[in-house]
């Protein structure tokens, strides 16, 4: 991949190395001058989506909910992703079908569905402003064989349940994207995108207006399991409930034997957004024809969407390796992306940031109840997090009210890991 010519007009000498949905939402620390309560009925560790839906649900059932976050609530994963809101399960559904039974596969796919459905919902009946769109998704597939995978996969998931989606054949596709190097494309007509930045904010703001109580630059250091309760030993104290939940996903990290335990399980994988200047509408429509977001079959794949009302275009790529600076990622993420739209040449990037996201080895998201320890989790969310973390927060915090509500087929599975693997990526990327 050529890097570009950073004396080119096209290119400020300075790219804004933070999160474009931070600018639009600025991030907040709560509470983080007070002191830290000695009880709690529950306490969780992390306050992204998972955190807070778990939190929002609990607290409005009456628990009196602590949640702990080592930075500002929604720092990390929550404001750095695509702000992709749809129904994806990695597996193809045959493939699925092939290692876990057909009823199973059934039952995931139907409750992927499902939590695309409650996300919209939610948004709705919780007024939150984060200009949700259900434009659809176009992935392309990089060679004739992704294509007709994706035919059989989608011909045989649909003899067994509705699925919003069409197959569009090389011959047809130009009315989607620009390339003449997909070989035909599948069209997601019900899934959308929002400001990631903005739906944080909102759910927080929901959670603290039902009692949740969020302590920022909280980090947990270790945890005390016993007969009568949990303890969490922070930087600011120690704080026992009678719950604990963990919701840390890509940043489970630390000595702790709990921590290392569920890191052991997650594989980080390293993501670059780039946000280019606002464009013309003839550009946007050059690289994205029906302005639908687009993906493609190729496992670290790039994602392509556009940003209204200001009318960018924002780049999600997924690299094993590091870059310098941001000036350095920026130039590579466009260059990949310019391969399959060359109309993005030319243009100039205005912010670039890097994230993580959690994969799991069998590439679904966890939630349940340790055995061991009996701590509650929700983890793991495979790239994922936008529309299942809020739906799988409500699950798990009706399952830890003992509700029906909080049957999920995605509860206590196996939580597969590897031998010697440690957390370190590196190991099996």
């Amino acid at each position: 991949m050529e890097n570009r010519d950073y004396n080119e007009h096209s290119w400020r000498p300075a790219i804004r190395d933070y999160p474009f949905w931070q600018e639009r939402s600025p991030l907040r620390s709560v509470v983080d001058d007070q002191v830290l309560p000695t009880q709690a009925d529950s306490v969780i560790v992390g306050a992204g989506y998972s955190g807070l839906s778990v939190a929002l649900h609990l607290a409005r059932a009456g628990r009196d909910v602590v949640v702990l976050e080592k930075d500002r609530p929604g720092e990390h994963a929550s404001t750095l992703n695509f702000g992709a809101c749809g129904r994806t399960i990695r597996h193809k559904f045959t493939k699925v079908a092939s290692d876990y039974g057909l009823e199973t596969a059934i039952r995931i796919f139907r409750e992927a569905k499902a939590w695309l459905d409650y996300t919209v919902d939610f948004i709705d009946r919780e007024q939150i402003d984060c200009g949700f769109t259900q434009a659809g998704r176009v992935y392309g597939a990089h060679t004739p064989e992704a294509f007709m995978a994706m035919v059989r996969d989608l011909e045989y998931q649909q003899q067994h349940m509705p699925v919003d989606s069409v197959m569009i054949s090389r011959l047809e596709q130009k009315n989607e994207v620009c390339s003449d190097d997909f070989f035909g494309v599948q069209l997601l007509n019900d899934v959308g995108h929002l400001d990631p930045g903005r739906y944080h904010a909102g759910l927080l703001q929901r959670a603290l207006d039902s009692g949740v109580r969020v302590y920022s630059g909280c980090r947990a250091d270790a945890f005390e399991c016993g007969r009568e309760g949990y303890g969490v030993r922070t930087n600011r104290g120690r704080i026992r409930s009678k719950e604990l939940i963990l919701c840390t996903n890509a940043q489970t990290l630390g000595a702790d034997p709990l921590l290392k335990k569920f890191r052991r399980r997650l594989i980080p994988v390293h993501c670059w957004s780039v946000v280019t200047e606002p464009l013309d509408d003839q550009i946007i429509r050059q690289a994205l024809p029906s302005e639908r977001m687009q993906l493609e079959t190729v496992l670290l794949y790039t994602a392509v969407r556009v940003i209204d009302p200001d009318r960018r275009i924002l780049v999600c790529a997924q690299h094993l390796y590091d870059h310098e600076n941001v000036r350095t990622a920026a130039s590579a993420v466009l260059d990949q992306a310019a391969e399959r739209m060359p109309v993005l040449k030319d243009v100039r990037a205005d912010y670039c940031w890097y994230g993580q996201f959690a994969m799991t080895f069998d590439w679904l998201p966890h939630l349940g109840t340790d055995p061991t320890t009996g701590i509650h989790y929700l983890i793991g969310l495979v790239g994922t997090g936008v529309p299942a973390s809020g739906y799988l927060g409500w699950k798990l915090a009706n399952r830890i009210l003992g509700n029906s509500e909080g049957e999920t087929v995605f509860a206590d599975r196996p939580f597969p890991t590897r031998p010697f693997y440690n957390g370190n990526p590196a190991w099996v990327l």
